[in-house]
C-alpha cells in the first residue's frame, strides 16, 4: 500500500491510498468469498461460489462497494498511521478510483496558529471617568429606594400615587366600575383610557369629578371602542412619595459620617465598577488585536461546526435550567435549530479564534493549569 498527502487549504489534508492491482484483486476475492457464505449463488452451495460467479450474480460494482464498507476503515486506519499529520476529526471519503485504485480522503487536521511578535501588540486601557452626575444619578436613585409614600392633603400631581372610585359609562353600557383603586399618575398613560390621568391631577382628597373622555376607535371593547364616555371619580386618597433629606439617607443607607462621606463611597464603587468593565473589555480588545497582528489562524470546517455545535448546547442547558426547552425557544424566534445555529457561526467563528490565541500564548509561554487548582 502507498500512502501520500497533499496539503489543502484551512488545516485539511488529502490522503491518498494507492494498492497495485494483485492487493486489489485479493481484496476483491475475499470478498466475493465472505459474499458467497451469506447470500445463496444459484448453482453452488453457500461458501463454495467461484469469484466469477459472485461476480455475474452482484455485479463488480456491487462487490467493489462492499469491499469498501468492510475493507475502508482498515485501510485509513494504516494510512494514518504512515502520515506526518495528527487528524483533528476522522476524515470523510472524497473519491475512489479503481484502475488503478486510488483512494482519496480528506483529513481534517489540528488549527495552526502564528502569532508573529505577539509581544509587541499594544493596546491602551481605557477606563471611563466617572462624573459628579453620576454621583449625584446614584445618590437619587438611593433616595428614591428609601422614600416612602406618605398620605397628603394636598391636590394629586403627576407622580403621586391615588386610591379613588371610577364609574364610567358609553351610553347605557358600563366600561369601568372600580372601587379603591390604586394608580400611581402618569402624563400620557393611555390606560384606562387616553387623558384619563391629566383629568385626576388638581383633585383633593374627598372630591368626586364627572367629565367626558372618547374610547379609542381600536379600544378592547368594541361595543364602547370610537364612543364618548362619561366617567366620573370619587378621590379617596393622594400619597405623594416622601424621600428622605441628606441627614436622614446617610443613617439609612450605611455607616457615613456626613453626606460627602456617602457620595466619596459612591464615587469609589463607580470607579471600581468602571475598572471591571474596562478589564473586561480589555481582554477582547487585546486578543481582538493580536488576532489582526497574527500572521496566520487556521482551521479546520469541522472546528468551526463543533464550537457551533458546544455554543448551542450551552444555549439549551441556559433555557433547560430557566425552564423552557429548546423547541419553545425556537417557535418564539420563530427559527428551526439549524438556522439559528446558521446566525450564530459569525459570532462563535470570532469565539474560536480568540481560544486559539489564548491557547498559542499559554503554549508559547508555558503556562499550564494547575491540576489542583482544576479540582478545587
Amino acid at each position: 500500500m502507498k500512502v501520500t498527502t497533499e496539503r489543502l487549504d484551512n488545516c485539511q489534508v488529502n490522503v491518498i491510498i494507492e494498492l497495485d492491482q494483485a492487493q486489489v484483486d485479493k481484496k476483491l476475492r475475499d470478498t466475493a468469498r465472505a459474499v458467497s457464505r451469506h447470500y445463496t449463488v444459484p448453482g453452488y452451495r453457500r461458501g463454495k461460489a467461484p469469484f466469477h460467479a459472485v461476480v455475474r450474480v452482484f455485479g463488480r460494482e456491487a462487490l467493489q462497494q462492499q469491499m469498501l464498507e468492510e475493507e475502508g476503515n482498515a485501510l485509513y486506519e494504516e494510512a494514518i498511521e504512515q502520515i506526518e499529520y495528527e487528524p483533528y476529526e476522522v476524515g470523510s471519503l472524497e473519491d475512489v478510483e479503481w484502475e488503478p485504485f486510488r483512494m482519496t480522503i480528506v483529513v481534517p487536521i489540528a488549527p495552526e496558529v502564528e502569532l508573529g511578535d505577539y509581544r509587541a501588540v499594544r493596546v491602551p486601557m481605557e477606563v471611563d471617568e466617572i462624573t459628579d452626575e453620576e454621583v449625584d444619578e446614584y445618590v437619587d436613585n438611593l433616595r428614591r429606594e428609601h422614600a416612602q409614600w406618605v398620605p397628603a392633603e394636598e391636590p394629586a400631581a403627576m407622580g403621586d400615587q391615588v386610591v379613588l372610585d371610577i364609574d364610567g359609562k358609553a351610553g347605557d353600557e358600563t366600561i369601568m366600575d372600580n372601587e379603591n383603586h390604586e394608580m400611581l399618575l402618569q402624563e400620557d398613560a393611555p390606560h384606562p383610557l387616553p387623558g384619563f390621568h391629566e383629568q385626576i391631577v388638581g383633585m383633593s382628597p374627598g372630591e368626586e369629578k364627572t367629565f367626558q373622555l372618547d374610547v379609542p376607535a381600536g379600544d378592547q371593547d368594541e361595543a364602547a371602542a370610537g364612543r364618548e364616555a362619561t366617567i366620573t371619580v370619587r378621590l379617596h386618597t393622594v400619597r405623594k412619595l416622601d424621600q428622605p433629606d441628606d441627614e436622614e439617607l446617610v443613617m439609612m443607607v450605611g455607616d457615613y459620617e456626613s453626606v460627602d462621606d456617602l457620595r466619596a463611597s459612591v464615587r469609589e464603587r463607580l470607579e471600581t465598577e468602571a475598572l471591571q468593565r474596562a478589564e473586561a473589555e480589555y481582554l477582547d480588545t487585546v486578543l481582538e488585536a493580536m488576532i489582526e497582528a497574527a500572521p496566520r489562524i487556521e482551521y479546520p470546517p469541522q472546528a468551526l461546526d463543533r464550537e457551533a455545535e458546544l455554543a448551542m448546547n450551552q444555549l439549551e442547558r441556559q433555557l433547560a435550567a430557566s425552564g423552557m426547552t429548546a423547541d419553545i425557544f425556537f417557535r418564539m424566534v420563530g427559527k428551526t435549530r439549524e438556522a439559528y445555529l446558521r446566525e450564530m457561526r459569525p459570532t462563535v467563528e470570532g469565539r474560536l479564534r480568540k481560544r486559539l490565541v489564548l491557547q498559542k500564548v499559554g503554549e508559547l509561554e508555558g503556562i499550564e493549569a494547575d491540576p489542583e487548582a482544576i479540582q478545587a
